[in-house]
């Protein structure tokens, strides 16, 4: 038992990574039987652990990284608290309040776009490296330092503006984080309290976002769906949501492409697709309307974001899926010396949920647009474990 936990003490981002991959496997055999998980297990999961065992030594210096200014915590603070006012200040609005007084879902869901659809590329980019890296990195660096009151307004700017923009997985950007902070260094009743700060905060998100479970309409929904009990729908929502979409999505495309969209070859970066003179291809977007025809039929568009190896195979078929292990090992390797050559619980409890995120969006998309490579900078930048009072 001591020898176990000692080796998932020592790859903490590998075990992590274990736990959602076989989430995935619940939802994809669910759907489709041993058809895509075999294939899956030979061309990705094995692979990824033999190429792993081999970089899991990788070590390099990350000391020349640190920046040592004097207040970059605050500075940090301020900048995302700006990108807040800016945002809403383009807004005009607290799409929240909106979507609360909405009498059908669907007025709710156009609410909901509205909180991030017209916004310049660069506000855009701002608000979700705010809300994914400076508001998380900037309130565990006050917490580990104890620095009270600015981590309570830390969380709280980030907590009020997950929630203004009716976005449930932004809470949890913001929370998470704390949350096993607190367990990592055994602060129980704190970890507790966090944990049910953000349940109830997520509760009021989920209400926000469906008039019709405080007196709406679900103008959306097929009719037989209209007679259920409204506390089955959302524990029945929350559970496949978990359990059982992400590995049924992957699934699905599995099964669309190539049969119904081809592999794309490139086509869906942007760069590349500029170079070779043809539009960019993005089939989250694309194949929405074969896995939810009925909705598609109303008008709604909608996505269908699917594990991170799946964009590999969409691209190059089934050899895109070694390719993918080849990266994700190799990334793993750069997170272990991180998580090294830093404050450990720290730098865990800020990439868990990114981690996490693997099992419904691409690598290089948490890296760049998703705020994970802003983290890990920052990470690097902060004093070394030995200079924290953890």
């Amino acid at each position: 038992m001591k020898q176990l936990s000692a080796l998932i003490k020592a790859h903490p981002f590998l075990f992590s990574y274990l736990g959602v991959y076989a989430l995935l496997q619940i939802g994809l055999i669910y759907h489709s039987g041993l058809r895509f998980a075999i294939p899956l297990l030979f061309l990705f999961f094995i692979p990824f652990l033999i190429i792993y065992s081999f970089l899991s030594r990788w070590s390099f210096s990350i000391s020349s990284f640190e920046l040592k200014i004097k207040n970059l915590d605050k500075y940090l603070f301020f900048l995302a608290l700006l990108i807040v006012l800016i945002h809403f200040g383009w807004l005009g609005k607290i799409p929240f309040i909106d979507a609360w007084n909405a009498s059908k879902l669907s007025e709710a869901n156009i609410i909901r776009k509205s909180s991030s659809s017209g916004l310049p590329k660069w506000l855009h980019y701002a608000s979700t490296w705010t809300i994914r890296a400076l508001l998380p990195t900037t309130a565990l660096f006050f917490l580990s330092k104890r620095k009270m009151s600015w981590f309570i307004f830390s969380v709280g700017l980030g907590c009020f503006y997950g929630l203004a923009l009716l976005q449930k997985s932004l809470i949890f950007w913001i929370g998470f984080p704390v949350i096993l902070y607190y367990l990592f260094n055994r602060k129980w009743w704190h970890g507790l309290l966090s944990t049910s700060i953000m349940i109830g905060l997520f509760l009021v998100a989920i209400f926000a976002n469906n008039p019709q479970l405080h007196g709406g309409e679900h103008d959306l929904s097929p009719p037989q769906l209209e007679k259920k009990d409204r506390a089955n729908m959302v524990s029945e929502g929350v559970f496949n949501r978990i359990f059982i979409i992400p590995g049924k999505t992957m699934s699905m495309w599995f099964t669309h492409v190539p049969k119904d969209k081809p592999f794309l070859y490139g086509r869906d970066f942007g760069l590349y697709a500029r170079l070779i003179d043809q539009k960019a291809v993005d089939y989250n977007l694309e194949l929405y309307a074969f896995f939810y025809p009925e909705y598609a039929k109303q008008g709604i568009k909608g996505s269908v974001n699917t594990a991170h190896f799946m964009r590999s195979y969409a691209n190059f078929g089934w050899w895109g899926l070694p390719i993918s292990a080849i990266l994700l090992a190799s990334f793993f390797g750069f997170l272990n010396n991180i998580y090294r050559k830093t404050n450990p619980n720290l730098a865990f409890s800020l990439q868990i949920f990114p981690l996490l995120l693997l099992s419904s969006g691409s690598l290089l998309t948490l890296l760049f647009s998703g705020g994970w490579g802003l983290i890990l900078v920052l990470i690097m930048l902060s004093p070394s474990k030995d200079n924290l009072n953890v």
